[in-house]
């Protein structure tokens, strides 16, 4: 049905609201636009949302830009994208790759004085330009639309100077069935301490892979992760898969707390 609908949207006719009415009064019916921020938002969800009836604009902030940088408009959206800077709002990218993609950086009105009675602290996240240095890492088309790849402190640089954003990787492991809870990060090895091994740390949902049937889960995800090497370039791929028994730690926000993670392969 939502295939149907999208395609009679092509050609002006939109009918989602009653063709998905049923769904729609889980929402209380009324609803017609979400604004998403806090998080990295997969296209698909957009996507299927959109298809309901139901508009997400995915936007982008920090809490020392009080907190907002960037969002999508009702009219003026494009995919993938956390949208154009807000007004008055300078973006720029600090020391872009190949690939245009950096750290994102911000001036402005919306951006903090400093930090309280830090000044240290603040003297870190600015530079002599009075730009303030967000920790997270994207690009910017011609457009000036902004694209979140990641976050610096997660990133990791292997020895030929390639970078590999573990939130892109995860995203794509996110989808896997039985996959509950996934982090991907540089494994450290006592033995080869000059070797970065990408590890894709796996929370199985259990009950899931049990009404499927699968009884080698090691195994199960081991070939899920190879399709997925398969897909993307070499230096990207995932070398090992290591499961756990357990829950990621999180803080108050629901988010993984990365730093605690026992990041030790041998």
């Amino acid at each position: 049905m939502m295939k149907v609908s999208d395609l009679l949207r092509k050609v002006g006719i939109d009918i989602r609201r009653k063709l998905f009415a049923s769904v729609l009064s889980a929402f209380g019916g009324k609803l017609e636009l979400i604004i998403c921020g806090g998080a990295r938002l997969d296209e698909e969800i957009i996507n299927t949302f959109d298809s309901l009836g139901i508009t997400i604009l995915n936007g982008y902030g920090i809490t020392e830009c009080s907190p907002l940088i960037s969002a999508n408009r009702n009219e003026y959206r494009k995919p993938g994208s956390v949208g154009t800077p807000i007004l008055a709002c300078r973006v720029k990218i600090d020391n872009p790759d190949e690939n245009g993609e950096g750290e994102i950086c911000v001036k402005g009105p919306n951006v903090m004085l400093g930090y309280y009675n830090n000044p240290e602290a603040t003297a870190e996240v600015f530079d002599k330009d009075g730009f303030f240095h967000t920790g997270d890492y994207g690009k910017l088309d011609d457009e000036g639309w902004i694209y979140i790849t990641g976050r610096k402190k997660n990133l990791i640089i292997l020895s030929n100077g390639k970078n590999v954003y573990p939130e892109e990787i995860e995203a794509d492991l996110q989808k896997v069935e039985g996959v509950a809870e996934v982090v991907v990060y540089a494994g450290e090895s006592h033995v080869q301490k000059d070797r970065i091994t990408i590890v894709a740390e796996i929370f199985p949902d259990a009950e899931l892979l049990k009404d499927k049937g699968i009884t080698d889960i090691q195994g199960y995800f081991e070939d899920q992760v190879k399709t997925l090497n398969a897909k993307m370039p070499p230096y990207k791929a995932v070398k090992r898969v290591k499961l756990r028994e357990t829950e990621f730690q999180k803080n108050t926000s629901r988010k993984i707390t990365r730093f605690n993670i026992d990041k030790t392969i041998d």
